[in-house]
């Protein structure tokens, strides 16, 4: 056997007895990350391991016991934007229906932090990923939304509907739509900041060209309307009617069926509040 044969195969069962210990393999990325000496490729590959590690449950609450979090939540203010959208991948991975990974996000910065980045980041596909990151830490947890409110994370998100980044404005509503359907009271705070116009006024937006023809952002819009006019007894503008009904000339009556069944149902409600005021 050849030396280059040799050097293959004990790489590969290296590799392999690392993948059989996932914490062995953790302190190994978590190594990487924390020397200074190690290459940009090395750091990224560790991140997104490390990233695949935090999916598990269990594996995300030994990465936290060895102080990876720690070292991650770091990376969130490194100058380098593709080692940043990835230790929010980490986080967003890791803080998924585990409490105490999550009750560390609330005590820490890194909320303030992560909400920072979506309002101030340099990077698109960084705010985009910040913004994954406070999702998965708010959507489902009590004690992270009052945290997430305590700092006005609302605003932060209001701000992203009106953000030129289409992937940005598709989280914000989605992570809207989640905390509206979860809480009557959220969905009055989302109603009264005046989410119900922004809203028209998307849906009312042509489409850029760079965006796909079945957007779910069309979707989320149409959800969250409906549920404020179910939750808040919203009025819908006079235009409403005229607006929805362009937007099922949009859409594809074949894949987005839903899409158009809920733009009829709000133009019937439209028409009933305007029948209603003229009487």
């Amino acid at each position: 056997m050849d030396q280059e044969r040799r050097d293959f195969l004990t790489s590969a069962i290296a590799e392999s007895a690392m993948t059989s210990d996932p914490i062995r393999d953790m302190r190994v990325k978590l190594n990487v990350i924390k020397n200074a000496g190690s290459s940009k490729e090395e750091c990224v590959f560790a991140l997104e391991e490390l990233a695949f590690h935090a999916e598990d449950l269990d594996e995300a609450n030994d990465l936290y016991l060895l102080g990876g979090l720690q070292v991650c939540c770091a990376y969130i203010k490194h100058q380098d934007p593709d080692l940043q959208y990835r230790a929010c991948d980490v986080i967003a991975n890791a803080v998924q229906n585990n409490e105490k990974v999550a009750m560390f996000v609330m005590e820490s910065d890194v909320l303030e932090g992560l909400l920072k980045m979506v309002d101030d980041g340099a990077h698109d596909v960084v705010r985009v990923k910040s913004l994954y990151a406070v999702s998965c830490l708010v959507r489902g947890n009590e004690k992270a939304l009052a945290k997430f409110n305590s700092l006005e994370g609302y605003n932060v998100l209001i701000r992203a509907l009106q953000s030129r980044v289409h992937k940005l404005r598709t989280k914000a509503l989605f992570l809207i739509n989640s905390l509206c359907a979860d809480s009557p009271e959220q969905a009055q705070l989302y109603h009264s900041m005046g989410v119900s116009e922004q809203l028209m006024a998307l849906l009312s937006t042509p489409p850029h060209a760079d965006v796909p023809t079945h957007d779910v952002s069309t979707l989320h819009a149409l959800t969250l309307l409906s549920k404020l006019v179910q939750t808040c007894d919203v009025t819908l503008p006079a235009d409403a009617e005229k607006t929805l009904q362009a937007l099922v000339g949009q859409l594809d009556a074949v894949s987005q069926k839903e899409e158009c069944r809920m733009c009829r149902e709000l133009v019937g409600d439209s028409q009933v509040q305007a029948d209603h005021i003229d009487r």
